[in-house]
Parts: structure tokens; C-alpha cells; sequence
């Protein structure tokens, strides 16, 4: 019998040992330039080079994040392929979706790598400078605004929803085939309004293409100091906040998930990463495999309850 149990020890420890012996794959489930690989490039080169091996970053857009989470989900158990997991693939598809995956038992929680904020942008064109001019013309015109996002059921939907919800207005949702879409359409000037990430938003905010009435965090950015967040300009209350983490498929061992959290920990810590994160108006907020586990589970449950609350519906 102890012999038994020596050899059901090591075969435990043995995965966290010898892992990993290959490259690892980290697949972005959106389109490139998008939040999620302005996030996981960065600082993937450095969790290599704490895992000593390669770690390759694919796209796998469609569906809302929806193929690329699959792709993971139905992967080997075993550390090589991972996914980088928002609020929208493992918290608001859940409730809107029927997924061809369960978000919470076919993943291993590795570790949550940062809050990022979101950004109510205009043409300029649009008679609306501030978040309550936007609130005034919004109820003159029930229906006339038009504001775009990735895709229904996507973070730039709901925040849109919400904000309708909130101040009592009727907006009109256009869903396109990717964000990108949304936001070349919104400086066209097609569509009025998007939210959309800081990081897709920074360099448009800089060259006046588009205008900025506020960020959705409770807090001003550092970065954009004199630029007020929606709940003080117009709308106390307001925040909608985009989180983004590693996951692994179910069954993982533990000691392979503790390995890659590890690694990550420690590309968290890199200034430099942190420099291009913060650059990007990432905070940087790791958390470890239980703690991101537990936050996945309450963030199904409170979108569950906002969504119910504004009516949506995946069509």
C-alpha cells in the first residue's frame, strides 16, 4: 500500500515537473488589434520565458468569443493551449448564449491578469459634448441614436444598454461582425456612438477623430485626467468595467495550473509589461486560480441579473 501511494505522489508532482516540454498556445477568441492582444502580447514573451518554452498567441474570432473558448474548452487537459477570458466570454455569454461549453465546469481558472475600462465615444459631428447633452438628445430623438458594437450580447451592447436602461432613453443597437467595424463606422460617422476600450479608443481620442464624453470606471483614467467617467458627468451610478484572465480546459492538473499561474504572476510583475498595460489604462490585478474562480462564478450571477433586468435577448 505505501508503495501504491508513493507512486500516485510522484505521478501528481510529475506534470509540474516536467511541464512544460513543448510550446504553449494561447488563443485570443477576437479579432487581432483588439483588447484581448493588446493584453496577452505584451506579456506572453515573458511567461515563456518563466515556463522556458515558447508561448504563441492565436486568433480565433467568432460568435461573440464563442469559437476560440470552444476550441479550449474541448482541448487536452494538459497546459498547452489556454484562453485568454473576459467579462464577455466567461460572464455575459453565459447568460445570453447557448454555449456549446459549460463557462465554469469545462475551464481551469489560471489567473486574472487585469481590469480594463471602458470609453463612451461620439462622432464629433454629433450636437452632444457632454454625457448629459448626450442624455438630452438621446430623449428628444427615442430611437434616432444609433450606437455599435462586436456583435449583439457583446460588452460594447450591454454597456450601451445599460446606459439606456439608466437614463430611461431608447437607443438603437447595430451589431457588426467585429468591433473594429463598429468603431470605423463611428468615426464615419454612420453611427453616432460606441463604447469601446481605452485601448482601441486611445490613438482616435488623440487625433480628434472621435469624441470622448466619458470612461465607465468610478474613477478617472491617469492617463486622461481632465476626462470626466460617465457617472459624474451625467449619470452617478454608471460603471462597466472589461476583466480579462488565462484559463485552461477542466481537468487540468493542479499542479500544471499552478505552474502557468506562476508564470503569470510573474509576467505581471515585469515594469516593463506593466508599463505597456498601464499605457493601455490596464490595472494590472492578478489574482490566483481560486480567487479568479470565484470571481467568474459571481460575475455569472450579476450579469445574469443585469441582463434579465434589461431585456436582452440574442436574436
Amino acid at each position: 500500500m505505501l508503495a501504491a501511494l508513493a507512486t500516485s505522489l510522484v505521478a501528481v508532482e510529475a506534470p509540474a515537473q516536467t511541464f512544460p516540454q513543448k510550446p504553449v498556445r494561447i488563443i485570443s477568441p477576437f479579432e487581432p488589434g483588439g483588447s484581448n492582444d493588446g493584453v496577452i502580447r505584451p506579456i506572453s514573451p515573458r511567461i515563456g520565458e518563466l515556463l522556458g518554452q515558447p508561448v504563441l498567441v492565436e486568433n480565433r474570432p467568432g460568435a461573440g468569443g464563442v469559437i476560440g473558448s470552444d476550441v479550449v474548452a474541448r482541448a487536452a487537459p494538459d497546459g498547452y493551449t489556454l484562453l485568454v477570458g473576459t467579462t464577455s466570454t466567461h460572464a455575459i455569454n453565459p447568460n445570453l448564449r447557448k454555449l456549446p461549453y459549460d463557462a465554469e465546469r469545462d475551464f481551469a481558472p489560471v489567473g486574472l491578469i487585469g481590469i480594463s475600462p471602458y470609453v463612451m465615444l461620439v462622432n464629433p459631428s454629433l450636437p452632444a459634448k457632454t454625457v448629459k447633452e448626450m442624455i438630452a438628445l438621446a430623449r428628444r430623438k427615442p430611437g434616432a441614436i444609433e450606437y455599435g458594437s462586436g456583435g449583439i450580447g457583446t460588452p460594447g451592447h450591454l454597456a450601451g444598454a445599460v446606459f439606456a436602461r439608466m437614463t430611461g432613453t431608447e437607443l438603437t443597437h447595430i451589431p457588426y461582425k467585429s468591433g473594429a467595424s463598429s468603431i470605423t463606422d463611428a468615426v464615419g460617422g454612420r453611427i453616432a456612438m460606441v463604447f469601446t476600450t481605452m485601448l482601441v479608443a486611445d490613438p482616435l481620442i488623440q487625433t480628434g477623430k472621435v469624441r470622448a464624453l466619458g470612461v465607465t470606471t468610478l474613477k478617472r483614467l491617469p492617463r486622461f485626467p481632465n476626462l470626466p467617467t460617465v457617472d459624474e458627468a451625467g449619470l452617478p451610478g454608471y460603471e462597466f468595467t472589461l476583466w480579462l484572465g488565462l484559463l485552461a480546459p477542466a481537468r487540468t492538473p493542479d499542479p500544471v495550473v499552478g505552474r502557468l499561474a506562476d508564470a503569470l504572476a510573474g509576467a505581471l510583475r515585469d515594469k516593463s509589461a506593466q508599463g505597456i498595460l498601464a499605457a493601455q489604462s490596464v490595472e494590472v490585478q492578478f489574482e490566483p486560480p481560486r480567487e479568479f474562480g470565484d470571481r467568474i462564478r459571481r460575475e455569472i450571477a450579476s450579469y445574469g441579473k443585469l441582463i434579465r433586468e434589461t431585456g436582452l435577448k440574442v436574436d
